[in-house]
């Protein structure tokens, strides 16, 4: 954002601003979601530590899917945000460079 924000003319600054800004809310939001804690303790499944170490897995394992899922979601905003606030002629070079 910030190179394109220098190099490209025509871009919207205050649009790329705006997404930095995104970017770094985004980076903080999920930096903050990825401590997370089991829930259960293994008196929890009576001392059977088999069924412990399952649980806690499938518990970080689904935390883990939720986290990318929204992650990925949110990139997938801010990158159509971003190609919304190129030019056209940016846009057209940039296609004409993937067919070559």
């Amino acid at each position: 954002c910030i190179y394109v924000k220098s190099y490209v003319d025509g871009i919207d600054e205050e649009g790329m601003d705006e997404i930095i800004c995104k970017v770094a809310i985004l980076q903080m939001k999920t930096i903050d979601k990825v401590s997370v804690c089991f829930d259960k303790t293994l008196s929890s499944f009576e001392g059977n530590n088999k069924e412990y170490r399952k649980a806690r897995k499938a518990y970080y394992k689904k935390c883990y899917a939720e986290l990318m899922k929204e992650f990925k979601e949110a990139i997938g905003g801010i990158v159509h945000e971003m190609n919304a606030l190129l030019p056209q002629e940016v846009k057209d070079a940039n296609k004409a460079a993937l067919k070559a």
